[in-house]
């Protein structure tokens, strides 16, 4: 907890301040059991038992020697100053601590999403979307809550029990020690319910991400679900993932709830103890019945912070499980680097080099996704890449962007090493429009602006209409400000695509990357975006995955590609002739 709250420190430390303030006049408030006991209401003279400090000795004789009316009017005076004090104390300590806290989950949110920016895309292959959710909300939601009240009672709770266990150990050090055996048996409880419940906390939050999973992938998915009318199947899920998050919960809750009746019932043997000790003394004369309340009371008093040091034992088991799956993602380094004295990317002037390239997603698994792969991609060319499903055409697009890196061989810019280049700079070169149409809930004009931040709006539209976008644009009620809801659900499949290959436009990139980017355009919208592409086309790289013949029977070259392989190279007509693969696919997925 010290350590995710090391950025915010000052408001620690102005907070433990505060809490030795609240600390110190509560023991005040407790103080006045000795003059209100012996002297105002009994009239009777202070007793101390021997070998207490002089100063107590001569603040007891004071006491004595004044009138118990003085002392009635001065307490009545004294004790609100004392609570408006205290309270100033206490608002000042929840602010400082809760502030703390707050900024501290910020932090850690921040880390996190920072850290989802960092991360290569092996990472997203790997999770679940719902547990990368659950990191960001849930994880921190527990670590903040541990900050605010559990590193709070961490500090108050034990300034108050090292504050009362010092009053009823000045006044009588064998009674004391009477309390003191309870708190090792204490203690051990504590640590061993502790250690159930933080093993119970990782169950729970397994749990929570298992459930942010599932809504966000229902969510995702809830055209099909309706499609297929699987809404009780999904409601069957959602239920047992909800009740295995439920049992987790109240296991942990049960474990929690048992350590209060043992404490108390551990205070209550300390206590008849201290009677049995206590009362002897005052009944002897060796102790007034003020300093013996005063005591009694201390020693009661310290129950309360143990107690809820147990709680917060409990917080912080909960807060260190959250806090370990929150370390286990910060600690994942990203596959994808930028190594030592990287340098600035040029936009090539020759050719992407692919030399005898090959690659494993899976590098326990023998079989590689792109193997052996050797082509130059020439600047101001068209290549298309076409192929059988999972034939490796968009982990070549994949390594272009160094979303991963290859095992072997070498891909490169002209003849710069693209590993040697640094990420950011790479991708600036490069436009990418895929069949997933991903777009976000904002408006037209700034999902139009990520291609290009600080674009003008003549320069939005201008790509708008070489997108053919302007039209349906233009139709719109508030136009570049209609906002386009979740994923572009407001629009049409082809308005979304045309959407997505504007910005790519805006970009002006040297590389177009066109992932099926056509795909979900009429006829008339596909030939007019065509045109538009040949434009940018001109001295730039163009590859292209398509499975629309008119989308790819004009490229320079034809890849044809198969289990991660060039099997053949060529135009379109020559490739009809001679490669019967090509052939096929021609047949079956260009409609020809």
């Amino acid at each position: 907890m010290l350590h995710l709250a090391r950025r915010n420190w000052h408001y620690l430390v102005g907070g433990v301040l505060a809490m030795i303030g609240c600390a110190a006049f509560e023991g005040v408030q407790f103080s006045a059991i000795v003059p209100l006991a012996d002297r105002i209401f009994t009239n009777k003279a202070i007793v101390l038992p021997t070998g207490l400090p002089p100063f107590l000795v001569q603040y007891a004789a004071q006491l004595n020697a004044t009138d118990r009316y003085v002392l009635f009017y001065g307490v009545i005076f004294l004790i609100p100053i004392f609570y408006v004090i205290k309270g100033g104390f206490v608002y000042l300590r929840g602010l400082l601590m809760n502030t703390l806290a707050h900024r501290s989950v910020m932090d850690v949110r921040g880390d996190l999403f920072r850290k989802y920016q960092e991360l290569s895309m092996d990472f997203y292959s790997q999770k679940r979307q719902g547990e990368l959710m659950s990191r960001i909300t849930n994880d921190s939601g527990s670590i903040g809550n541990a900050i605010s009240y559990g590193l709070t009672d961490i500090f108050y709770q034990t300034i108050l029990a090292v504050m009362f266990v010092g009053i009823a150990l000045t006044i009588s050090w064998k009674m004391l020690v009477l309390v003191l055996i309870v708190f090792p048996i204490n203690g051990w409880f504590i640590y061993a319910i502790g250690k159930t419940i933080k093993k119970q906390s990782i169950q729970s939050q397994e749990a929570m991400a298992d459930l942010n999973s599932k809504l966000v992938e229902t969510n995702q998915g809830v055209l099909i679900v309706k499609a297929f009318s699987r809404e009780k199947h999904e409601i069957d899920r959602f239920d047992e993932i909800n009740k295995k998050l439920y049992r987790a919960i109240i296991k942990g809750v049960r474990r929690s709830l048992i350590l209060s009746p043992v404490t108390e019932v551990l205070a209550a043997l300390a206590v008849i103890a201290i009677f049995w000790m206590g009362g002897r003394y005052v009944l002897e004369g060796k102790m007034s019945f003020g300093v013996f309340a005063l005591f009694l009371t201390s020693v009661i008093s310290i129950q309360r912070p143990i107690k809820k040091l147990a709680e917060v034992y409990n917080i912080n088991q909960q807060a260190l499980a959250s806090s370990k799956r929150v370390y286990d993602f910060l600690d994942w380094k990203p596959q994808i680097e930028d190594v030592p004295n990287v340098v600035e990317a040029h936009a090539p002037t020759q050719m992407i080099r692919f030399n005898d390239v090959s690659l494993k997603y899976d590098k326990e698994q023998p079989a590689f996704i792109i193997k052996n792969f050797t082509h130059d991609f020439e600047i101001g060319r068209m290549t298309a890449l076409v192929g059988p499903t999972g034939c490796g055409k968009t982990t070549i697009m994949n390594m272009i962007l160094r979303f991963y890196d290859a095992d072997s061989g070498v891909v490169s810019f002209d003849e710069q090493n693209i590993k040697d280049v640094s990420v950011l700079s790479l991708r600036r070169h490069i436009g990418l429009v895929t069949q997933d149409m991903v777009l976000f809930n904002e408006s037209i004009r700034e999902n139009l602006r990520y291609g290009k931040l600080d674009a003008t709006d003549k320069e939005v539209l201008e790509a708008a209409r070489q997108a053919m976008a302007l039209e349906f644009i233009e139709r719109m009620p508030e136009g570049l400000d209609t906002v386009i809801g979740d994923r572009g659900m407001k629009l049409s499949g082809g308005q979304k695509q045309r959407l997505c290959i504007a910005r790519a436009i805006l970009k002006s990139p040297r590389i177009l990357l066109l992932d099926e980017a056509t795909s979900a355009l009429d006829p008339q919208s596909e030939y007019m975006v065509q045109q538009a592409l040949d434009n940018l086309m001109k001295d730039r790289t163009v590859i292209v995955i398509a499975h629309r013949l008119s989308t790819i029977r004009h490229a320079d070259c034809i890849l044809v590609m198969e289990k991660g392989e060039i099997v053949q190279k060529g135009v379109h007509d020559e490739l009809l002739k001679t490669s019967e693969l090509y052939a096929k696919l021609a047949s079956y997925h260009f409609n020809q």
